[in-house]
């Protein structure tokens, strides 16, 4: 039985010794639980097929699940997304922040990510963490909520003692409220839906 590294983070300036350590596991192909402003995710690199079967096999029990890739900025998402002015106008003034934009995904993408979908949820997190994690990481990382239900895990320790076993690492910042992000889809030329959420004036 694998049993995860738990480290122990400062909140608002997470300790770099340690998001360096995160990104040397991203970098190797492990999953990884880390803190995000909307409640704990677990992610991996999305450029490592063996990592997102990983994390794929361990989201496998819960029959519709969400991912998303987390970039550091929209010039990244470009890679992996179509944005259009359209989008970027839309997405500019609110990221990082608590949105999942929904974009119409490069084909090859599509494909090395295995997923049926022609679009992709892209997200840029204000936690300090990514700030830090982003800084020695440069590539997106492959990120689904912290659950293996539709129950939500708001306590550290509970999500330590469910995901110990099945993740390689997880990044402490103690307890974070769960607030689901914004969904807004831009799949649709010059259409803006929202489909979990609100779009909050920038």
């Amino acid at each position: 039985y694998l049993i995860a590294m738990r480290f122990e983070v400062h909140p608002e300036n997470p300790q770099p010794r340690i998001v360096k350590l995160a990104a040397a596991a991203l970098e190797d192909d492990a999953l990884v639980l880390y803190p995000t402003e909307s409640g704990y995710a677990i992610g991996c690199n999305a450029e490592s097929p063996k990592a997102i079967h990983k994390l794929y096999a361990l989201k496998k029990p819960m029959k519709k699940f969400f991912m998303a890739l987390i970039v550091p900025d929209i010039r990244a998402a470009t890679d992996y997304a179509r944005v259009d002015n359209f989008a970027f106008n839309i997405m500019k003034p609110r990221v990082p922040g608590p949105y999942t934009f929904i974009l119409p995904a490069d084909p090859h993408i599509a494909r090395r990510l295995d997923v049926k979908r022609p679009e992709i949820g892209i997200r840029m997190p204000t936690h300090p963490f990514f700030k830090e994690l982003f800084q020695h990481f440069d590539k997106p990382i492959l990120s689904t909520a912290a659950k293996l239900s539709d129950e939500d895990i708001y306590d550290v320790d509970e999500l330590w003692n469910t995901f110990q076993h099945s993740v390689d690492m997880m990044v402490d910042c103690g307890n974070i409220e769960i607030n689901p992000t914004n969904i807004v889809s831009l799949v649709n030329r010059n259409e803006v839906e929202v489909i979990r959420g609100e779009l909050l004036d920038p």
